[in-house]
This record gives structure tokens, sequence and C-alpha cells, in this order.
């Protein structure tokens, strides 16, 4: 198996995006926290999800798996496990986040985590077994038990760095370990990959991996910018919607009513002027 045919520089194309995607979906979990209904906070931590195992996850899986290639066969991918891996991914982080809320709690925390866990753990064995070749294909138990248990720590401290960080430096820190790990993960399933080739077996079916990546690849650049820009224009409109709510009458009024008052007294001084004379 060759898992860098296009170069080492796959690696650190995959960790940028992965940073992104994370760095991205971290703001927005942060504006979550400021919304004013539940509505809006469902519908940043819906765009946070998206960007985490979208962006986050599945993007940077695609970008190694350019790098892997079999020596004297050739690799598809089946359409329908691959699309699974990427949704299951996002739905894996949004239902985390649900579960995890908004505040720092234990026992919320660590069932977000196992419910992200299993659910990215899942999503990238069934990419693993998308995988077609001419003849069949193993995994070992070791890179079993390591994608669950790499997946678990990626979801642990996803959810503990979206309820606890607040600086700008330790969340993009938080982002840029979080890819550390998901290409651990990847890579840790890829490795126990054991591939039996077969000249008698029927050519693989499927597609072919820029069949997906590419459009793929549009799409989630595209998706991020559109938190990107709903960040940078929702402080504006959140101080624009509190402003009127924010104003005191009484503060309004009070010049006015300083004014009167003092033109009230001076009126009242002025009076007992004239009588004397």
């Amino acid at each position: 198996m060759i898992y860098f045919s296009m170069g080492y520089w796959v690696i650190g194309l995959a960790l940028i995006v992965s940073v992104a995607g994370a760095s991205c979906g971290f703001a927005c979990i942060r504006q979550s926290t400021k919304s004013v209904t539940a509505r809006f906070r469902l519908v940043w931590v819906f765009v946070a999800a998206s960007s985490i195992g979208g962006v986050g996850v599945a993007m940077p899986v695609f970008i190694t798996m350019l790098g892997f290639e079999m020596r004297g066969g050739q690799l598809r991918y089946d359409t329908v496990l691959t699309t699974v891996f990427t949704v299951l991914s996002g739905v894996a982080v949004l239902a985390a986040l649900v579960i995890a809320g908004r505040s720092v709690n234990w026992i919320r925390l660590g069932i977000g985590a196992v419910v992200m866990a299993a659910g990215i753990g899942t999503a990238h064995l069934l990419l693993l077994s998308g995988i077609q070749v001419q003849g069949s294909t193993d995994r070992s138990v070791v890179s079993l038990v390591a994608v669950y248990v790499i997946a678990l720590a990626l979801s642990a401290l996803m959810l503990w760095f979206s309820l606890t960080a607040r600086s700008v430096p330790i969340l993009m820190a938080g982002a840029v370990a979080y890819a550390i790990l998901v290409l651990g993960m990847h890579y840790a399933g890829l490795t126990g990959l054991e591939v039996h080739l077969n000249g008698t077996a029927a050519t693989p079916e499927g597609q072919a991996l820029f069949d997906f990546f590419v459009p793929f690849f549009i799409v989630g650049s595209m998706a991020l910018t559109i938190p990107i820009t709903a960040i940078l224009v929702a402080p504006d409109r959140r101080e624009a919607r509190q402003a009127p709510v924010l104003a005191d009458p009484e503060a309004t009024h009070s010049p006015s009513l300083a004014v009167a008052s003092q033109n009230a007294a001076a009126q009242q001084g002025a009076r007992p002027a004239q009588s004397v004379r």
C-alpha cells in the first residue's frame, strides 16, 4: 500500500483545512451562547456541527486519501457509504453539541463525547468499508480499537474547548489539537486496512475518489464562507437589536427635565427681586 503517492504536502493541506473547519466551528459555538433566542442558537450549533464534522473531519480525510494507492490494482469507492460517511460526521457532532448543552456538566459532556466518538468512528469505518478493490479487504482489531479511542479523545477535547475556552489563542490551539487527532484517527484505521488482491476477481465497482472530492471540496469551501460572514456580521446586528431595548426612557428625558427645573427655579428667584423694586 502507498499512503503518500502525491507527497507529504497532503498532510499539511489536510491539517490546514481541519484547523479552519474546527476554528470556524468553535467561533460559531461562541456566537450561539450570545443568541437571544433558542431558534438562533440552534442555527449556530447546526452551522458549527457542519464546520467541525464536515469540514473538520470529512474534508481532510478526503484530502489524505488522494495519496492512497495500491500497487497492482485499482481503488474505487462505494457511493452510498462515502456519502453516509460525510453526513454522519456532521450529524455526530450536532448530536454531541446538543447533548452537552451551553454550560459545563461533566455527565452531559461525557455522554456527548461518547455519542460523537461512536458516530465519527463508525463513519470512518464505513468509509474504509466503501473501498472497493480487485480482491478482498480486512481490518485489524487493533486499528479498529484505536479508531474509537482516538475518536473519543478528539470528541471530549472538542466539547471541552467549546464550553470553556473563550480567548482566540486558546481556541486556535484547540483547533490544531483537534486536527492532529483527526488525522491520527484516520491513519490509525487506514494503516490497519489489509488488501488481498485477486487477479481473477472482477473489476471493482464504484466511483473514483475525485468524483467525490471535487464537488465536496467546492461545497465545503463555500460552506465556510457562510459562517465566517455570519460571525463578522452577527455582533453588529446584535448590538443594533439590543440598542432600543437598553435605552432608558428616564435617561432620555432627564436633560429636558433638568432644564425645565432650572428655568422654574430662575423664575421663582426673579419674582422676589422684582417685588423689592
